[in-house]
């Protein structure tokens, strides 16, 4: 049974691969070798197919990895070994390819193919080897100059030498040659001259691009300079020194444990789910020496979290590091270890920390954060409620022991754990909240006379906060102590009393019909937060509480509009979105901005839903009127000339998907304005939309294919997108035609591929070469007529391309579609087909294919007669080049009343009609030639 639906499974990928249809074949193959107990010779012939398809798609990599695993089962198999060949000739791996070509050319001296590849690969493997010698010579020159006591050599050129060692690093040659010259003593050497700082961090750059992809580079780095000593660079005082370690040790993971190849299959293995096919669970396993070593590294960089003598900054790198690896998500799996380790109790050190109280250590503004975002990622890798509790157990015994010790400080550092943790996993935060007494501690702070002690019980009241539902007895405590902090003198105290009110303020969400304040009351917390918002002194605290409590206010369109005719304090909230180091409050300054343009997601509720609900007596949302589509767009055209635009691309370089998602909403909600979209193209938009693409969730991903989709449909792609910016737009357009997005974004899509395609035919290749022919196709037979009109638009001007030439040339029905076509109701698609046809019909097996055609006459004769000259025009020119392309198919023409109306046209004297006349004229002439008709 197995082997049966094996071979049904190989043959459908078969038939998908004859069709070009490449994502489908790549996905047959798949659940083929998926099948168990799959015979191997089954398996073998799949891994090819598959290695076949991964070309076409010019994805190297994967053919290179499927041809090499065929190659373990069957070592023999030239076909294989072919296809590895032309995947390492693809990622640049002359040499591997040029080793594969000689071994084929042995086994088969015949091949014409691998004699065609080995004249490709001979003159690039000479080159490459005199890239090498040039690489010897340019890192022994740079080698002199950076490492020899010459007194001559100045220290700039030595730091420049040492740059110029980091960039030959990169390269596979240049690596090599430092690691043989000694390179890596004399770069960890460098690496500790903490008197030169820009010296010590461009050697640990050096030594962090050997480390990069090679295990073999990375040993040896391991070997000469030594684990203690790269995790003692990460703890200096000098923050682009960690930053620096931070990314060579990322390297030494990445090589030591291949952790970023498991996370590719495991994204492919997502994209396949998406499609429903049947995918195997992908294992991320380690070999003795690297779990050693991950033990080894993880255990030391623990242990460093709450020592004095690591730098602030490079306790937060550490942290990043966790984010990045710690978690069976990302591979490594080594949460449960980092608990046994007390790293938990750590880390509630560090979200406690204050930079006004004496501690252990340092720690930045944005500590807390890593921390909070590091626990939520250990919480949520806990399997299990057993695991959970071990995690919650942990937590109740650290602050069971903090407020046991009555000390002031150790409570205060409690408190700033629990507001730390209620940004993280909150969960846990709202179980600590509930402890016996903590309530009460957090109460007698707030009303303490001191400021730090409000300050930080507020946060945590606000913090709380979070959670309508699970806050409410919190809250009923909590308003009169809010309340009466709001009239306190000190601004700090009081703006953070200010969020919390606004926070509550916002729990009606959009719902016009609920009132949680007092008439009016959520418009003076509004103005309070404008007003430390356009506060002259700029105090970076207060901007950062007040952005906050905008955040929560701005859902209530009043607010919106308030905001809305302050330009001063739009022109703080895009300044304030540009801090780079503060992210928390970056993040509230794009909420703002999300919700002043109604970026948010909204369920349209049927109207029919919403009297059944009425009479059910169940509540039913109401839109603000001051939310409808006027007042939306006035906001955005607003925000967008007050400089918005720029500060979204600017925030596009964060890292935080749920950010990018929210930077991606924007950007759709300024393009979809026409008005504003050359505002975007101004103020690099479309740089930061293409980043955004290809980091982001699936929705922030749309949001920003379909802002550049629309950008595309109504401006000049050479402006809109120069250079090699046009290239990259071609996949987030193909992304948006997948039949899940909605018929808008399919036919915005279209339309600007359609642009791009008019551009050059490099733009119509890269189109081609990224699977966009088959989905165009695709939507050809959409029902909706004006998305099959952008199709077939666009499929017009794919046909220049010669690449899409050969596609209707194959044996499918293709062409016969596109004479169909010419008699399409909706004349633009007419038009389009015809436009295609005639751009086709100069080769003979496209023209051959017309006359297989049953009525092909009588659909010509339609076009040649037709009472709009474009549509003549285009028949013409097929039936001219129809004649000219073949003899016999010329006799075909002459048979019927074809050749009537060529003579009939040939005689026009109208000057609009001109170019008919000469297409005529030309089949007549070619008529003659071939002796089928006498000339007149």
């Amino acid at each position: 049974m197995a082997v049966s639906e094996a071979i049904e499974l190989k043959e459908k990928g078969n038939e998908y691969y004859k069709n070009s249809q490449y994502d489908e074949a790549v996905g047959a193959y798949t659940q083929a070798l998926n099948v168990t107990d799959i015979p191997q010779e089954e398996k073998v012939a799949c891994l090819k197919n598959r290695a076949a398809c991964r070309l076409k798609q010019k994805e190297y990599l994967f053919a290179v990895a499927d041809a090499s695993e065929a190659l373990t089962l069957s070592p023999q198999d030239t076909k294989a070994l072919f296809r590895r060949c032309q995947g390492y000739e693809g990622i640049n791996e002359i040499e591997k390819a040029y080793n594969d070509a000689t071994i084929l050319l042995k086994m088969d001296p015949k091949n014409t193919a691998v004699q065609k590849m080995m004249q490709r690969i001979s003159p690039l493997m000479q080159q490459t080897i005199q890239n090498r010698t040039s690489t010897d010579g340019k890192v022994k020159q740079m080698f002199t100059l950076a490492f020899e006591d010459n007194p001559d050599i100045t220290r700039d050129k030595k730091l420049t030498a040492t740059n110029n060692i980091m960039v030959l690093a990169r390269e596979d040659a240049g690596a090599e040659k430092i690691v043989r010259e000694n390179g890596i003593y004399f770069l960890n050497k460098m690496s500790q001259m903490k008197d030169d700082t820009e010296l010590q961090q461009s050697a640990i750059r050096a030594l962090s691009n050997l480390a990069e992809n090679s295990r073999k580079r990375t040993e040896s780095i391991l070997r000469d300079v030594g684990i203690h000593q790269i995790c003692d660079m990460i703890g200096s005082p000098e923050e682009k020194i960690c930053v620096a370690t931070s990314s060579l040790l990322c390297n030494i993971i990445n090589s030591m444990t291949d952790v970023e190849a498991y996370k590719a299959k495991i994204k492919e293995q997502a994209e396949l789910k998406k499609k429903r096919e049947h995918t195997k669970p992908i294992h991320f396993e380690m070999d003795e020496n690297s779990k050693n070593f991950i033990d080894q590294l993880f255990s030391i960089l623990t242990k460093m979290l709450p020592s004095w003598k690591v730098s602030a900054p490079g306790r937060d790198n550490i942290m990043e590091i966790f984010i990045k690896y710690l978690t069976r998500s990302n591979g490594i799996g080594w949460s449960k270890r980092f608990m046994e380790i007390e790293g938990l109790n750590y880390l509630l050190n560090i979200a406690g920390s204050h930079r006004q109280l004496e501690s252990v250590f340092k720690v930045t503004e944005n500590s807390r954060m890593h921390a909070a975002l590091l626990m939520s990622k250990i919480y949520d890798d806990m399997i299990g409620d057993k695991e959970r509790e071990i995690f919650k157990e942990h937590s109740h015994d650290y602050f069971k022991e903090q407020f046991g010790e009555r000390d002031l400080n150790a409570t205060v550092e409690a408190v700033r754990a629990i507001t730390t943790l209620l940004q993280g996993p909150f969960e846990v935060g709202s179980m600590i909240l509930g402890m016996e007494g903590v309530i009460g501690v957090l109460l007698s702070m707030a009303k303490s006379d001191n400021k730090l002690h409000q300050m930080t019980a507020v946060e945590a009241l606000v913090s709380s906060a979070s959670n309508k539902d699970k806050c409410t007895g919190i809250l009923k405590d909590a308003v009169p102590v809010l309340d009466s902090l709001y009239e306190s003198s000190d601004p700090h105290v009081r703006v953070r009393a200010l969020v919390g009110l606004c926070k509550m303020a916002s729990f009606k969400g959009t719902d016009y019909s609920i009132k949680t304040l007092e008439d009016g009351e959520n418009i003076l917390l509004a103005e309070d937060c404008l007003k430390y918002l356009t506060n002259p002194d700029k105090d970076k605290d207060l901007w950062k509480w007040a952005t906050e409590g905008l955040a929560y206010l701005t859902l209530d369109a009043d607010i919106k509009e308030l905001i809305m005719v302050n330009t001063e304090a739009i022109k703080s909230l895009v300044e304030v979105a540009k801090y780079p180091s503060d992210k928390i409050t970056t993040y509230a300054a794009i909420t703002v901005f999300v919700n002043l343009t109604n970026s948010y997601d909204k369920q349209d509720v049927p109207d029919e839903i919403k009297e059944l609900a009425k009479f059910s007596k169940q509540h039913v949302p109401e839109d603000h009127p001051k939310d409808k589509y006027d007042f939306v767009k006035a906001r955005t055209k607003k925000l967008a000339e007050e400089g918005m635009v720029t500060a979204l691309v600017e925030l596009s370089r964060t890292e935080s998907e749920n950010s990018r998602e929210q930077i991606s909403r924007i950007f759709i909600a300024l393009a979809t304005e026409e008005e504003l979209r050359g505002l975007i193209v101004q103020g690099g938009g479309a740089k930061a939309l293409c980043s955004l693409f290809l980091e982001n969730s699936d929705v922030g991903k749309t949001c920003a294919a379909h802002s550049l989709a629309k950008i595309a449909v109504t401006m000049n792609p050479d402006i809109a997108f120069p250079g090699q910016r046009m290239y990259e737009i071609v996949r987030p357009l193909i992304h948006l035609l997948h039949i899940e997005k909605t018929g808008l974004q399919n036919f915005e899509a279209l339309m600007g591929l359609t642009n791009l395609a008019s551009v050059s035919d490099s733009v119509r290749k890269r189109i081609i070469s990224e699977n966009g022919f088959n989905d165009i196709e695709h939507y050809m037979f959409e029902d909706h007529e004006m998305i099959r009109r952008a199709a077939t638009e666009c499929m017009c001007n794919l046909a220049m391309c010669e690449d899409a030439k050969k596609l209707f040339e194959k044996e499918n029905d293709r062409v016969k579609m596109l004479l169909l076509f010419c008699a399409d109701e909706d004349k633009p698609t007419a038009k389009a087909a015809a436009g295609a046809l005639a751009i086709l019909s100069n080769s003979l097996k496209v023209c051959q294919k017309i006359i297989a055609v049953n009525d092909w006459v009588d659909l010509l004769l339609s076009l040649a007669v037709n009472e709009c000259l474009e549509m003549q025009h285009r028949g013409i020119f097929i039936v001219m080049n129809m004649v000219a392309v073949d003899k016999d198919i010329a006799a075909k023409i002459v048979e019927g009343q074809l050749l009537e109306v060529l003579i009939a046209l040939s005689r026009f004297d109208e000057s609009e009609k001109k170019t008919i006349k000469e297409c005529a004229e030309s089949a007549l002439q070619k008529l003659t030639e071939y002796e089928l008709i006498k000339p007149t």
